[in-house]
């Protein structure tokens, strides 16, 4: 498009009338490139008076307006976006014809900042709309809004799969209507709308589907309900859920059992009987040390099986096939002591042998050594050991010469070496390089569950060692189980010998008991019919017993649990396999 002038020369007041009239900013040049027209608006955003502005050169005016190229192409140019000052134009341009010459060339611009500031706003609204719309869509449960008056506005994919419902059946129809069709049985946005608080509700769907919905009102401004947010959850799912947790829950009990056996099975042997709790979490404890090679303190009564446990660490140890020594510190006069420990060179004094003797810590060099009754180490003596295990060398009396050892040490005690450490009967330096590990093995009648079996275990063991064949009258099990055994499962493991060997019979009887285990009275637990059954069915009549009367004094499952050592799961499970009534407790 162009412009034709031939009523009046640019500058004539009629020319200014109309420039003045327009409020978008104009500018025109002639052909030399001169600024001929400038109205008010267009000085404003030059930021320069318009008689200054007139008769300048347009490239020291204003740079980018292609008015130039208009000019000479005599081609218009129209709705170019510009750029000036940080604001935004549309322009166009138009050549100037006089008599069909091309005598310059006019530019209108129209300002479009706003509307790019609003475009740029509506886009980011978009992509607002666009994520959100995302994120409901993605949602794992599902989501179903209505407006005010309970009309559905949306519902995402995942409604759509829990309810079966699709978005078609339910969109755009009110709840009061679904509810009366019957495709909700009721409606938690009506509640919600009812009320105006929260509200969760079982919902069955008319499919038969059950979900869990909760509902939350979503306020303007001025408190008003305007929409009813609702998720809603599938309870099949969530019971499915559960019973697989509950599932998993049975068969980690079961392998915890399981587990539980595997370890009884491992340890059980000649020496070793575990049955109990506690005895169960000594020899857990002695396995993980085995592995390593740190000092250990056994300490507990005379007879409680120190050695036993000392044993067992070494032998399920990387040391396993290395010497096991023992020496009982209690048991050897302190003069000779210190060669046992040590050794000596040929001539070292009056009597020694003549080639010498090779101390127990050599002896156990690459294997362990068990400083058994370590409490009775002479003063003398103690700072000697410290020494040994401070500088892992040791030295022979009468020889100057160290030699390197490599001995896992275990010490043993019937003492509270704790005790004697304050009274200052033992070096506190050496109790702490001593007790690194303690283990505490708690006494026969702590653990009153190992006597049935060791009991069995040693009427076997000793029939065998002395060709008989005995069995035991269930009257004596009462007695040995509240017997307090002072000297532990010594004393237990010789008792059962003189019996086996000293009983006339076939059946030991009571009467055959020392007077004062006769003498011990009964706490009335029932008797045991050993005769003619195997192991099993003794141990499950002795286990049906003690549960019994367990669940008798107890009441509940739980405490049963707790008094007997084992998980709650075990006590059910043990006493429904055994026909135990259970009663019904309440959930905690």
């Amino acid at each position: 498009m162009s412009v034709e002038i031939d009523q009046f020369e640019m500058g004539s007041p009629v020319i200014e009338s109309v420039l003045a009239a327009i409020s978008n900013p104009v500018i025109g040049v002639d052909r030399q490139g001169s600024v001929r027209l400038c109205n008010e608006a267009m000085a404003e955003l030059l930021r320069s008076p318009k008689d200054e502005v007139i008769g300048k050169p347009l490239k020291e005016v204003i740079e980018g307006t292609r008015l130039m190229q208009v000019v000479e192409s005599g081609q218009s140019d129209k709705w170019q976006k510009f750029s000036y000052r940080g604001r935004s134009f549309l322009v166009n341009r138009s050549p100037l014809l006089v008599r069909g010459e091309v005598v310059g060339a006019l530019a209108s611009l129209h300002e479009i900042s706003e509307l790019e500031q609003i475009s740029s706003e509506l886009m980011s609204v978009k992509l607002l709309t666009e994520e959100l719309e995302g994120i409901i869509e993605s949602a794992f449960d599902g989501i179903y809004v209505t407006d005010s008056k309970g009309v559905t506005v949306r519902v995402n994919k995942s409604y759509e799969r829990i309810t079966g419902l699709r978005r078609e059946e339910v969109v755009g129809h009110s709840m009061y209507e679904l509810v009366k069709n019957k495709v909700f049985d009721q409606s938690t946005s009506i509640r919600v709308l009812e009320t105006g608080e929260p509200a969760t509700l079982i919902q069955k769907i008319r499919n038969g589907a059950t979900v869990m919905v909760s509902g939350n009102p979503l306020r303007d401004a001025d408190g008003n309900i305007v929409r009813v947010v609702t998720t809603v959850r599938d309870l099949t799912e969530l019971n499915r859920l559960r019973d697989e947790l509950n599932a998993v829950g049975s068969l980690k009990t079961r392998y915890e059992d399981e587990l539980r056996q595997l370890k009884r099975k491992t340890l059980r042997g000649d020496d070793i009987i575990v049955h109990s709790a506690a005895m169960e979490a000594v020899f857990d404890l002695s396995l993980r040390l085995s592995s390593v090679d740190s000092t250990v303190l056994i300490q507990g009564e005379s007879g409680v099986g120190k050695e036993v446990v000392a044993e067992f660490i070494h032998s399920n140890s990387p040391r396993k096939d290395k010497p096991f020594v023992r020496i009982n510190c209690a048991a050897i006069p302190e003069q000779l002591l210190e060669s046992e420990l040590f050794g000596y060179v040929r001539g070292a004094f009056t009597g020694a042998n003549k080639e010498g003797k090779l101390g127990l810590f050599e002896a156990a060099d690459g294997g362990t050594l068990l400083l058994d009754e370590i409490g009775d180490l002479p003063a003398t003596l103690q700072v000697k050991l410290l020494r040994v295990i401070q500088d892992r060398q040791t030295r022979r009396i009468g020889d100057n010469i160290p030699r390197y050892i490599d001995v896992r040490l275990i010490a043993a005690t019937n003492h509270n070496l704790a005790e004697m450490v304050r009274r200052k009967l033992f070096r506190e330096d050496l109790y702490y390089r001593l007790n690194v590990v303690p283990i505490q093995v708690p006494p026969l009648r702590e653990r009153k569950e190992d006597i049935l079996f060791m009991v069995q275990a040693f009427l076997q063991k000793f029939c065998k060692r002395h060709h008989r064949s005995k069995e035991l009258d269930p009257a004596l099990m009462p007695r040995l189980l509240d017997y307090s055994w002072p000297g532990n499962v010594r004393e237990l493991e010789n008792i059962m010998e003189r019996l086996v060997v000293t009983s006339p019979g076939e059946v030991i009887g009571v009467e055959d008991l020392p007077p004062f285990l006769r003498n011990v009275e009964s706490s009335g637990a029932a008797p045991l019919a050993l005769s003619g059954k195997t192991l099993k069915d003794i141990l499950d009549e002795v286990e049906s017993a003690v549960l019994r009367d367990a669940l008798a004094r107890h009441k509940t499952t739980r405490r049963v649990a707790e008094a007997l050592g084992i998980d709650q799961s075990s006590v059910v499970r043990k006493a429904r396999k055994l026909g135990l009534a259970l009663r019904k407790e309440k959930n905690a």
